[in-house]
């Protein structure tokens, strides 16, 4: 479970991306200063295989991003600061009201251990409420490229959601806001680098908003069985187990979600419909109870019952979410 946190570049245009109701890619083409295949730039940095990297409308774990298509793909903040010391930051405009969560894809030119941050967020309200949040190396970023800086995430708030399978990934980071912004507009969102040349270095290429009064959790992993069939009932049963991975408690309830789940395959289990997760209208049952708790290392079971007169394959695309007071 996510803790709660409380807590230099010209402002440009921006626009919403289309989207799932209440996750909100932001567009940030406007603010982008590298492409991902440049080749060259002082002290040899370049982003490794960039001809590989994802651009365009994306879903990374059940969220949706708008990476810029080009010419350039990602904010470096290593070029921001023409690959020189000081500080440096990147100001993004947001403008939506409401926002529960965040997400970026987040990860560093040089990876640089903690304990000290050299990334920072800070989310602005419009009526006082900020939020800022340290980014520490080895716990909620790391080096973009799979060699011999620092390599290890916490696999909770950071996951990693995309690689090419050689060497190279990206990360998202997940950020539940305090309750106050709920109530007003986030109007911008700043990322500020201290890093140096060769030393941590932002690579950011995308950011989504959220409005959901639920939230994507990163610390239940799934072991689904083999669907079989009960020709006396007439229905497929399938038990799908949750555990729970992370260090702390998590508070129910959960929601597990049948993304992509066929038309004509019904789910017999008492359930509901998605507002927010797309697509909408996929259907969620409640896998564990408002006022328990799941503690590290224990599993509780989800059992569903599929309804399959039409005999189509059952297939569906997993999904566990928490509750900031609202369903998904």
């Amino acid at each position: 479970m996510k803790a709660n946190f409380r807590v230099a570049c010209t402002l440009m245009a921006f626009t919403v991306v289309s989207a799932r109701a209440g996750q909100i890619p932001i567009d940030i083409s406007a603010l982008v200063n590298e492409p991902w295949t440049f080749d060259s730039a002082p002290g040899g940095a370049w982003i490794l295989n960039g001809s590989t990297f994802p651009t365009g409308s994306q879903n990374f774990g059940g969220v949706p991003f708008a990476i810029p298509t080009g010419p350039n793909n990602y904010w470096g903040a290593a070029a921001a600061v023409n690959f020189g010391t000081g500080v440096v930051s990147l100001t993004i405009p947001v403008g939506v009201s409401g926002v529960t969560s965040a997400f970026t894809l987040l990860n560093t030119m040089w990876g640089e251990a903690g304990p000290n941050a050299y990334l920072f967020i800070t989310f602005t309200g419009s009526n006082g409420a900020t939020a800022k949040q340290p980014l520490v190396g080895g716990v909620n970023v790391r080096d973009y490229n799979n060699d011999g800086t620092q390599n290890n995430i916490n696999n909770t708030s950071t996951t990693q959601v995309w690689t090419n399978g050689l060497g190279q990934r990206l990360d998202r980071q997940e950020y539940i806001l305090p309750a106050e912004f709920a109530t007003q507009v986030l109007t911008s969102v700043t990322i500020t680098d201290a890093g140096a040349s060769e030393y941590s270095r932002g690579v950011f290429s995308g950011i989504t908003v959220s409005t959901c009064q639920a939230y994507v959790t990163e610390t239940i992993a799934l072991v689904s069985s083999k669907i079989v069939y009960d020709p006396s009932l007439q229905v497929y049963f399938q038990e799908v187990t949750l555990t729970n991975t992370g260090t702390a408690a998590v508070t129910g309830p959960l929601f597990f979600i049948l993304e992509d789940l066929p038309a004509a395959v019904t789910l017999a289990n008492k359930s509901a419909a998605t507002a927010c997760f797309a697509p909408i209208g996929s259907r969620f049952v409640e896998a564990l109870p408002e006022g328990s708790n799941l503690a590290p290392n224990t599993s509780v079971i989800v059992k569903l019952g599929f309804s399959d007169p039409s005999g189509a394959a059952i297939s569906y695309s997993p999904l566990v979410a928490g509750s900031l007071g609202g369903t998904p």
